[in-house]
């Protein structure tokens, strides 16, 4: 035990002593920061666009215009924690959200010959903003053919979607004219259709306690899964690097020669394994100290409508149901990856051959943000279930599908079968691990152990000389 901890305090105080690995925990919280003020920063500092419409009347112009008017402003997004309802209203009404300013101006030119250096940047147009470029020109043909929307920049498409919900607004007028119906019926009906209530059904004491409305509390637990589960990717993943880098340094500085004349393998392995766990919690440990900081502070300027989820998915986490799973698979998923990444490091001299031994790892490691994903819209899905059997990604799926209440005996099973294959795999590893660490076994060799198990690449027999 004392060797284990020696080989723990070692390798931790190596890593944690290092200013690039403080450097790296505060750079998340300021990125974020930074990634918000940018954020907000472009919805203040949008630029001011000109375009122009052509045609015969005002009839499209007027109806653009119009359109712009439905759309939702920043102050009604701002102000979404006071009236949740009426912006969700509103940003379901096809209301073609925009942060970017449009301003019509007349045309400089009547077709699109007289309009292209202007559209190009070579003439600058008048405006209420000073002299532009002008962005775009909608061009109405008088013959009833398609409006031809022209502009240099096809990235930008708020101004296109605003003349297409334009000409379609005129296009319901036109037939509701011909058919003599008043356009406004339409809007009296949708005004008038029933709300659909979301339920879930209870047992009728629950239902007594707590009724039967769909709430935030009902749905935390499911963001809390999906959440622990985005952290244990990122456990693991974090320790691909730690791990399998230090393995490496270690083999090429001839580290190993030294370490194991007074250290058994098991107490290695287990050193640095928790060695590594304990950089990787100190890291959350950093970040969740920076996330409860941010709740308190936001706790007293948020409006409850804001702090109400996060409060909610922090009473989910802490849940017996979520949290003992989460645990287990977190210690379980953490030691079957480890150890292979351990054992693999030890068997290259340099970052180059572990790449080419890790990449075919990294692909069954992004198999399960695929199923996060799959799972983020159906937890209950049954290709969740089945894929949750398999071991390398039980971890991941297990923590999803814990909100879906599965059967017990189904969660122990997993668990036993996630237990024993942590431990075929401690025991594999560290063969590889003494087959590299002690007699410098290399990727040549591993990758002709591997051959050997694929057909026609049996050894053959040496020649006989005649």
């Amino acid at each position: 035990m004392r060797n284990t901890f020696l080989v723990f305090k070692r390798d931790y105080l190596g890593y944690v002593q290092a200013w690039g690995f403080w450097l790296s925990i505060a750079s998340l919280p300021f990125l974020m920061a930074l990634g918000f003020g940018f954020a907000m920063l472009a919805a203040t500092s949008t630029p001011v666009r000109y375009y122009s419409v052509i045609e015969a009347g005002t009839i499209y112009t007027d109806q653009i215009e119009t359109e712009f008017a439905r759309s939702v402003s920043i102050d009604d997004l701002q102000n979404a924690g006071q009236n949740p309802e009426a912006t969700s209203q509103a940003l379901s009404e096809d209301s073609g959200l925009s942060l970017e300013t449009y301003i019509r101006i007349p045309p400089p030119a009547r077709d699109i010959d007289g309009l292209r250096p202007y559209l190009l940047g070579e003439q600058l147009v008048d405006g209420p903003e000073g002299e532009k470029p002008l962005f775009a020109a909608i061009i109405v043909p008088s013959d009833g053919s398609d409006i031809e929307y022209w502009s240099e920049d096809i990235t930008v498409r708020g101004l296109r979607s605003t003349v297409s919900r334009a000409s379609r607004a005129i296009s319901r007028q036109r037939v509701f004219a011909d058919a003599n119906i008043d356009p406004s019926i339409i809007k009296e009906a949708d005004d008038a259709a029933l709300d659909v209530l979301e339920r879930r059904i209870r047992t009728v004491q629950e239902q007594a306690e707590t009724g039967n409305d769909v709430t935030v509390a009902d749905r935390a637990p499911f963001f809390a899964s999906l959440g622990l589960s985005y952290m244990l990717f990122f456990m693991v993943f974090s320790a691909l690097q730690y791990l399998t880098m230090g393995t490496i340094e270690e083999r090429s500085n001839k580290i190993f020669d030294t370490l194991l004349t007074s250290v058994r393998i098991p107490q290695v392995l287990a050193g640095k394994l928790a060695a590594v766990a304990g950089v990787t919690l100190t890291m959350m440990g950093a970040w969740a100290l920076f996330a409860s900081v941010g709740v308190i502070i936001g706790a007293t300027v948020l409006p409850p409508e804001v702090m109400e989820p996060i409060q909610e998915g922090i009473a989910a986490v802490i849940t017996p149901s979520i949290i003992l799973p989460t645990i287990i698979s977190f210690i379980l998923g953490y030691l079957m990856y480890g150890m292979v990444f351990l054992a693999l490091g030890s068997l290259c001299d340099t970052i180059q051959e572990a790449q080419t031994l890790l990449s075919p790892l990294m692909i069954v490691l992004m198999m399960p943000m695929l199923m996060i994903a799959v799972a983020a819209n159906d937890p209950s899905s049954p290709l969740i279930s089945i894929v949750s059997w398999i071991p390398l990604f039980t971890p991941f799926m297990l923590i999803l599908r814990m909100p879906t209440d599965p059967p017990l005996w189904e969660v122990m099973a997993q668990i036993g079968l996630m237990a024993l294959t942590a431990f075929l795999i401690l025991w594999l590893a560290s063969k590889v691990y003494r087959a590299g660490a002690v007699h410098g076994a290399g990727m040549s060799d591993a990758m002709s152990w591997i051959k050997g198990f694929l057909p026609g690449k049996k050894k053959q027999a040496e020649p006989v000389d005649p």
